[in-house]
């Protein structure tokens, strides 16, 4: 079996003329990413060594591996869709018009966008959003750090965190890559994880570029920061979305130091994920 590190023997036991067994075997991945898996190459040859041959099978897969996470007690924002949920409050508000998708089973025909739909010889509906859900953006820094892969590691767990938090309890939740990329929850928590699997330390990384896109964004409650290392300029950069959104807390994550903060600006500091979540737990939105 080919794997990114190179091929990986799967050993078969010796069989009679015409019988047939089944095998397996475990990847065990070890850290996040994406790994490619396959083609499967099967080989034979005679008693004596003398010939053989190879043959692949299929074609290679790739697997997401998402960082590790867990679920935090709450999110702090101003306003939830769940009141059983990790936050209080309740949003009242419209739909409003997002985007048109593909039609799949199940959809709603008074959705169809007819006139798109036979521009593009397929089946379109419109999909709408809450314009008063509670929207949550977290902005995962991934400028190179003294700490490189592993300590970016650290920093996608906490995101993926909170993420996974403000999914289950029904926020709009963005996240957005310093680096470039970006995914929204509308398919669920596995495409913001999937993003979060890619993400490589990226050396053209420009923060404050990213800070300033998100202000093109529709407002919302609350920016989440995630960094393995930020100064005084970064959160000066951070503050200046204090007009979009209604709360904003920086989280450093595998850093010692710990810079000063604007006033807008919660700043939470911890050695690592597992670190992280305790702070986060313990800060006192969580009380």
């Amino acid at each position: 079996m080919r794997a990114a590190d190179g091929e990986r023997p799967v050993p078969l036991r010796l069989l009679a003329g015409r019988a047939s067994a089944e095998a397996e075997y475990r990847i065990a991945a070890s850290r996040r990413g994406v790994v490619e898996l396959g083609p499967l190459r099967s080989g034979r040859s005679d008693p004596l060594g003398l010939a053989a041959a190879r043959r692949d099978h299929g074609e290679a897969d790739r697997l997401w591996v998402h960082p590790r996470w867990e679920y935090l007690r709450t999110i702090p924002i101003g306003r939830v869709a769940d009141p059983d949920g990790a936050a209080d409050g309740s949003p009242a508000g419209t739909l409003t018009f997002h985007t048109l998708r593909d039609y799949v089973r199940g959809d709603d025909l008074r959705h169809v966008h007819w006139r798109s739909s036979a521009r593009l010889d397929k089946l379109v509906v419109r999909e709408y959003i809450d314009t008063s859900r509670t929207r949550v953006c977290v902005i995962v820094d991934d400028r190179p750090t003294p700490g490189g892969e592993e300590r970016l590691d650290e920093v996608a767990g906490a995101a993926a965190s909170i993420l996974a938090t403000g999914v289950r309890s029904s926020l709009h939740c963005e996240l957005r890559l310093a680096g470039g990329g970006a995914r929204e929850s509308t398919g669920g928590l596995p495409p913001l994880l999937d993003l979060l699997a890619e993400a490589r330390t990226s050396p053209g990384a420009d923060l404050h570029a990213a800070l300033t896109l998100a202000r093109t964004r529709p407002a919302g409650d609350t920016a989440i920061l995630v960094s393995g290392a930020l100064d005084g300029a970064d959160l000066r950069s951070f503050a200046r979305l204090a007009d979009r959104y209604a709360g904003l807390v920086a989280v450093v994550v595998g850093a010692e130091e710990r810079p000063a903060a604007p006033a807008d600006v919660t700043l939470l500091t911890a050695g690592d994920a597992a670190g992280f979540a305790d702070r986060w737990n313990e800060a006192p939105w969580s009380r």
